[in-house]
């Protein structure tokens, strides 16, 4: 069963353009524009975090896709408050108290629930094993280096050190650990090698040696055609290239490794961006690929995928491509209605749809990126 991030986009990114194709631009000449539209999202996220307000939890009709949705809202509004607190220096002590309260949540038993259900053991129980557990890992992983990266010595810091050696640990046994058993996700291994080059830089040690094999690795086995493989098969050989993956993985790559991340992005940009009417978007499938939509992907509209394009903002804005990042937010303001109220942005698609703290925290992860070109996010381009 895939993991959280594929759930997640269905429900995420239908406010991208999949609800519909229609316009609406009457509701946004209504909705004033917040002065600074970031610490607006940012805002509307932290709402989310206080445990009183009623509407929070997604309610999916399934206890593993609310654990998923749970997760996957904590662990990318935790990335976001890291790049408004590098980019908004008076807003770092607060964005660091909120940063907290995701990390608490993401290694809580409900943030390790989807994991520890799908292998029968406790992630955390299974550190100084060497295989298995690669989304939780990453993902929970690239949260800790970034608090790392901002503060070195902390509350974070001991099981940074554990997490980042329990990876280190299963990419010298494979450099295609499972996310799943038997599910191998080349975007899953990017986030945890993304983890552990920025927890390497955080602290000052000597990057693991593994991290220069798996990037030869990605480049000759994984990436196809200028796109990162959606799946890999038991014997670690790719399968289709798309766009959601590509996307992804280069804005998770950007915490580590700028020049992969602009290769991965520019590659996909050029082979996929799109445009139809007032909206610019990105493919999911190459020209000439045929593909269905499904829960990778979320909907596909005119061979323009959603998923893909709402990665592509934050993988966009850490490569530079200012101009690219701009229409793509056009987009996804066209059609999921950001309302600002007292000062916090939320976007009406996502809580019409039932993933309002989801929609919310992926979207101020991308669109707050900053430029990440010869840089990280210890020190921005």
């Amino acid at each position: 069963m895939k993991n959280w991030r594929y759930r997640a986009l269905m429900g995420l990114l239908l406010l991208g353009f999949g609800v519909a194709m229609a316009g609406v631009p009457a509701v946004l000449e209504r909705e004033p524009a917040a002065a600074d539209p970031i610490t607006a999202q940012a805002a509307g996220v932290a709402q989310w975090l206080d445990p009183a307000l009623p509407g929070g939890a997604p309610d999916t009709g399934s206890d593993l896709f609310d654990d998923e949705w749970t997760f996957g809202a904590w662990q990318m509004a935790a990335l976001g408050f890291a790049q408004h607190a590098t980019t908004h220096p008076d807003a770092r002590t607060s964005d660091l108290a909120s940063m907290d309260l995701c990390l608490e949540r993401v290694v809580s038993d409900r943030g390790r629930a989807f994991d520890t259900g799908q292998w029968g053991v406790d992630p955390l129980q299974a550190l100084d094993g060497t295989t298995g557990h690669a989304a939780w890992l990453g993902y929970t992983n690239l949260d800790l280096s970034a608090r790392r990266a901002l503060e070195p010595e902390g509350r974070w810091a001991a099981l940074n050190d554990q997490l980042s050696e329990a990876i280190v640990r299963r990419l010298e046994a494979d450099l295609l650990p499972e996310t799943y058993p038997g599910q191998r996700y080349p975007v899953d291994v990017a986030a945890g090698v993304a983890s552990v080059g920025l927890w390497a830089k955080a602290t000052g040690r000597p990057e693991p040696d593994v991290l220069a094999r798996w990037r030869t690795a990605l480049r000759d086995r994984w990436i196809v055609d200028g796109m990162l493989a959606q799946t890999a098969r038991a014997d670690g050989s790719p399968g289709v290239a798309r766009g959601s993956g590509t996307f992804l993985a280069s804005w998770f790559l950007s915490f580590w490794a700028p020049d992969l991340a602009k290769d991965l992005y520019f590659s996909g940009r050029d082979q996929l961006l799109v445009s139809m009417g007032p909206l610019v978007a990105m493919r999911e499938y190459a020209p000439g690929v045929d593909g269905r939509g499904d829960i990778d992907s979320g909907p596909i509209v005119a061979g323009m995928g959603v998923s893909a394009t709402g990665f592509a903002i934050g993988a966009a804005r850490a490569a530079g491509d200012e101009r690219t990042a701009r229409q793509l937010e056009s987009s996804a303001a066209l059609i999921g209605q950001p309302e600002t109220v007292d000062g916090a942005t939320h976007w009406k698609t996502g809580k019409a749809l039932g993933s309002a703290p989801l929609a919310d925290a992926i979207l101020f992860a991308m669109m707050g990126t900053p430029r990440r070109v010869g840089g990280t996010l210890l020190d921005p381009g």
